[in-house]
């Protein structure tokens, strides 16, 4: 059976995650997680292991071709939250990390749910690199608008987990 991979990147929002993984595990659905290293610096491996029941990986060392083997079991890979790293990452086609990697070697339906400081969000950089995902048929689902963790207000935060989790189910039961 195919998975959902959920990619976890470095930003406060992290901590929602886990709400989307418990929910979609519930639904006894193959989830697995994988992480940045800054996305562990605000929750950690353990968490997402005992969620899934799986390993959870932050680099391809860890496990040979990480990335070739998480292409091969995905039907959905989903970057929840994204920061602006890791989107400009993406849409530049930069394969530094184990997320990054696994993005540019996925064949199959790809999520980004963006999670950071409104200001970040609404950089002209931010919006073309999210403007050259979308050209890439890469979902974008947008982030609320409201007050952020540092007390700015404006659009950064993360789309409800309700949203995110309904999305990542369209594409994979389509699949």
């Amino acid at each position: 059976m195919k998975e959902i991979v959920i990619a976890v990147t470095g930003s406060i929002a992290a901590y929602k995650t886990c709400e989307l993984v418990r929910n979609l595990k519930k639904k006894n659905l193959p989830v697995r997680v994988i992480m940045t290293e800054n996305a562990t610096r605000f929750v950690g491996t353990l968490t997402f292991q005992v969620l899934t029941g799986q390993p959870v990986f932050t680099t391809e060392w860890q496990d040979g071709m990480l990335h070739i083997d998480l292409k091969n079991l995905a039907s959905v890979f989903a970057v929840v939250p994204a920061t602006a790293n890791t989107i400009a990452k993406m849409a530049s086609g930069i394969a530094d990390d184990l997320v990054s990697s696994t993005y540019l070697a996925m064949n199959c339906p790809v999520i980004v749910a963006p999670a950071m400081n409104p200001n970040m969000y609404c950089h002209p950089a931010t919006i073309a690199n999210l403007e050259t995902l979308k050209s890439h048929h890469v979902t974008i689902i947008s982030p609320d608008q409201g007050e952020v963790i540092c007390g700015d207000v404006g659009q950064g935060k993360l789309a409800e987990i309700s949203i995110i989790e309904k999305i990542i189910l369209e594409h994979y039961e389509s699949r």
